[in-house]
């Protein structure tokens, strides 16, 4: 089994957990209160792989450093090389149009299916977006519903809608 990188770094919003494989950054796990609880969230996503801390390696010091400035309420662009072997081409596909969503701007789960070639797979691409394990790298908090709701987030409602309104895409 290959070995995967971490870190947790501690942000204002609490402790995010990051994964690293050799093929890039694997996992994202969104701020939890307590550090052993976003370690606790990134055992579970992972499929038998050992876990290597690893605060010294140079793209997650990298990643860390852009999570405190975005949980800051600063734009940020996280573009590092990102692991989708555990992913399917559609939802590698997904993630990708999902990834030139721009800080602060939404879009809609038609405009990511209309990217795709196929206007008719927007119950598709929600899914597709559920099963992100990248969140803020693969901005999927960035799409929404046509109908002006939010549509679905796999932390929650609550907390996509503060990511939106920290960066402006909501007005307060």
């Amino acid at each position: 089994m290959e070995k995967i990188k971490f870190d947790i770094v501690n942000t204002k919003w609490g402790f995010v957990a990051l994964a690293l494989s050799k093929h890039g950054l694997r996992h994202v796990i969104l701020p939890k209160i307590k550090k052993q609880d976003a370690f606790d969230a990134l055992c579970l996503q992972l499929h038998g792989e050992e876990l290597v801390p690893d605060n010294g390696n140079p793209l997650l010091k990298e990643m860390g450093v852009k999570l405190k400035h975005y949980f800051q309420g600063q734009p940020v662009e996280f573009i590092f090389k990102l692991d989708y072997n555990v992913a399917t081409v559609f939802q590698r596909e997904v993630w990708s149009v999902a990834r030139t969503i721009p800080y602060g701007q939404t879009r809609t789960y038609g405009w990511v299916a209309e990217r795709l070639g196929d206007p008719e797979s927007k119950r598709a691409v929600g899914q597709a977006l559920n099963a992100n394990p990248l969140p803020l790298v693969v901005p999927c908090h960035r799409v929404a519903a046509a109908n002006g709701r939010l549509g679905g987030f796999s932390a929650g409602p609550e907390v996509k809608t503060r990511l939106l309104k920290m960066e402006g895409a909501i007005l307060a």
